[in-house]
């Protein structure tokens, strides 16, 4: 019976250990998660920085857009978005030349 009870006590004292390891690890590490903002961030600001002055109106009424990124797709949505659904998709950033070049050479998008 001692040796049960030895056992389940070591196997406790183990598992306290791998979780406040994993725990400290994360803390220090940062989470992933902050460093794909960071870059949407960026390229939210260059898609802006790109627009300039151009930024479009609303295709329903006219109001000014907003730039919204969504997993799938970018969109200028209309600031009054809740009583008005309109939007213009984003275009992304220009590439430069030889990246827009070897895309086409080799396929991709």
């Amino acid at each position: 019976m001692n040796s049960v009870r030895l056992l389940l006590l070591f196997v406790g004292i183990a598992f306290l250990w791998f979780i406040v390891r994993q725990v400290i690890s994360q803390w220090l590490k940062g989470s992933d998660r902050k460093k794909e903002y960071r870059e949407m961030d960026a390229e939210e600001r260059a898609i802006e920085r790109e627009a300039g002055d151009n930024i479009p109106s609303c295709p329903l009424c006219g109001a000014l857009t907003k730039l919204h990124k969504y997993p799938h797709i970018t969109v200028w949505r209309c600031i009054n978005y809740p009583g008005c659904r309109g939007f213009v998709k984003a275009r992304k950033p220009g590439r430069m030349k030889f990246a827009a070049d070897w895309s086409r050479k080799t396929g991709e998008k």
